[in-house]
């Protein structure tokens, strides 16, 4: 028993140095994407608001009454794990492809690019593996040219498709394979804005 002992301890250290050394092994393939596409789990559209508690939180979306700014978080994550995560960005766009694609699907409009404001660039910086930044739709502005998306049913969807590209990096980084466009629907019919943007754009 008194050898036996020994052995036990000794095979249970070695274990356990096994599992905190594979704890900080690299794992997966460092694939850049758009959290924000998959979000609905059918296909790249991200809804706005995204269900009831989809305004006013910092991962959808956020509306400032005074400045009349709606601003819709649009990101980037890399996937698998790494030890040292290093830094990388991407160049973020209008799709026109998506965004005429997903208009016919959805029998919308394209949301006027002179009522947004798109950040070029997306940055994250080291030690993370993603990062956010807001896409701004000025809902004022929006609201004088509503005749243009609203008829007898109601709003129209407006549709804004976007894509990354130009991924700036570690040379082992790469743009995935899908989920590389978004398209934002923006649903101003939808139940769930609060009356501010209600107020904006009256249901009837």
């Amino acid at each position: 028993m008194k050898k036996i002992f020994p052995v036990l301890l000794t095979a249970a250290l070695i274990l356990g140095a096994c599992k905190k050394e594979d704890a900080t092994k690299d794992y997966g393939f460092a694939k850049v994407y758009i959290p924000q596409a998959t979000v609905t789990g059918i296909d790249n559209s991200y809804p706005i608001p995204l269900g009831p508690f989809g305004q006013n939180s910092k991962y959808t979306c956020s509306y400032d009454a005074a400045s009349g700014k709606l601003d819709i978080a649009v990101g980037v994550i890399r996937s698998g794990y790494f030890a040292v995560q290093k830094g990388y960005s991407v160049s973020l766009g209008i799709s026109a492809d998506l965004t005429a694609a997903k208009v016919a699907e959805t029998g919308g409009v394209a949301l006027p690019a002179a009522v947004c404001t798109i950040p070029g660039t997306i940055t994250v910086p080291d030690g993370e593996s993603g990062a956010s930044v807001k896409v701004s739709v000025d809902l004022k502005a929006l609201a004088a040219q509503s005749a243009t998306f609203k008829d007898a049913e109601g709003y129209k969807k407006l549709v804004l498709g976007l894509a990354i590209s130009n991924l700036q990096g570690p040379s082992d980084y790469s743009l995935a394979d899908s989920n590389t466009t978004v398209a934002i629907i923006l649903d101003l019919g939808s139940e769930y804005w609060t009356d501010d943007v209600r107020a904006l754009f009256p249901l009837e």
